[in-house]
């Protein structure tokens, strides 16, 4: 599935557009139902993420909807140390799913720090 063989006009600007970001490791491009559209990553790493990715961001979705109602999610950044997964799932059109390489020089990152606090 690593070729753009039958995408739409849309998902090919989508893809090249997303691929020229540094970092990128890899993208996927699913339809609605789930089906896959194009992935430039290995087909078992593929199945075993998309359908957990898709699935968390349902989940965010009715979590966002609960919160208020008339609020809806467009996209979900999840973030390690040294990777980011974007998950973008609206409730209709293609979904992508990017996952891209962090560069962080080791002098920013706080050495007495393990984990990452948000300051609310």
């Amino acid at each position: 599935m690593d070729n753009s063989a039958g995408l739409s006009s849309t998902e090919e600007a989508t893809l090249k557009r997303l691929s020229t970001y540094r970092g990128v490791e890899g993208l996927i491009l699913t339809n609605e139902e789930g089906q896959l559209h194009y992935t430039s990553l290995d087909n078992n790493v593929t199945f075993l993420i998309t359908p957990k990715l898709l699935a968390f961001a349902e989940m965010a979705r009715s979590a966002i909807r609960d919160v208020c109602p008339t609020d809806n999610l467009i996209s979900l950044r999840l973030r390690t140390q040294s990777k980011e997964v974007m998950v973008v799932a609206p409730k209709e059109g293609i979904r992508i799913i990017a996952i891209q390489k962090i560069n962080i020089p080791s002098q920013t990152i706080p050495t007495d720090k393990k984990e990452y606090t948000d300051n609310f």
